[in-house]
């Protein structure tokens, strides 16, 4: 569907009293001359199904991928690091040092490592928003709350919550309008706090170790590619 956008034709002005013979002659002359229609601009209708549509079609067509992150917390705290993706089920975030923290799903569970404190806390992957990224088959209004699919920012806006309604607060997901990428998220809890993370320099289809998944100790950490 489209919405004709108002158009205000300002270019034929009159300065002063016209007489009708001077009517008369340039009546004639404008008869003469190759005058273009004005266009009017077209403004494309936001369909949020069909947006909705496209950011699912978008999560399932990722086999592999790697690219840089940005994260920024609560506090404005800005940190950034390196992930890596295999669907389904699997991710790596690598924080820049001197962060010591290790996030790594292996398709089953998530680990959140503290390698200076070498200690490791699991969860399952099904109980975090991961899994609606990174799961088997991307379906986001199947498996979460669908709360609004709008514009913000020159994004598409994807807010989810918890289905159940077990979990408060929200994950938004944001997708680049054209391509459907995934830019950036940001989830909120229930007390208003939000960690937003930004995408960028990823590619996509490259092959990657099975070894960047793997769940191990902390003290193993050094002896993993990354």
């Amino acid at each position: 569907m489209f919405k004709i956008t108002p158009w205000i034709l300002s270019g034929l002005v009159l300065a002063a009293p016209v007489t009708a013979g001077a009517l008369m002659s340039s009546t004639s002359a404008i008869a003469q001359d190759d005058v273009k229609p004005v266009t009017p601009v077209v403004e494309e209708t936001f369909n949020a199904t069909e947006a909705l549509a496209k950011a699912n079609a978008s999560l399932n067509k990722i086999d592999t991928a790697k690219g840089r992150f940005a994260e920024t917390d609560p506090k404005g705290l800005y940190t950034q690091g390196t992930f890596y993706l295999s669907r389904p089920g699997r991710m790596r975030f690598v924080y820049d040092d001197p962060d010591p923290r290790l996030f790594v799903a292996d398709g089953t569970m998530v680990a959140f490592e503290d390698r200076d404190w070498e200690t490791v806390e699991t969860v399952p992957l099904s109980a975090t928003p991961l899994n609606l990224l990174i799961g088997k088959e991307a379906d986001l209004a199947g498996r979460a709350n669908v709360r609004s699919v709008t514009k913000k920012g020159g994004l598409v806006s994807v807010v989810l919550a918890d289905k159940s309604g077990d979990t408060d607060g929200t994950l938004e997901l944001f997708f680049d309008p054209a391509s459907y990428d995934l830019k950036k998220w940001e989830t909120s809890d229930a007390m208003g706090q939000t960690v937003t993370v930004d995408l960028f320099d990823v590619s996509y289809g490259m092959k990657l170790s099975p070894r960047l998944f793997q769940i191990d100790d902390p003290e193993d950490e050094d002896d993993r590619d990354r």
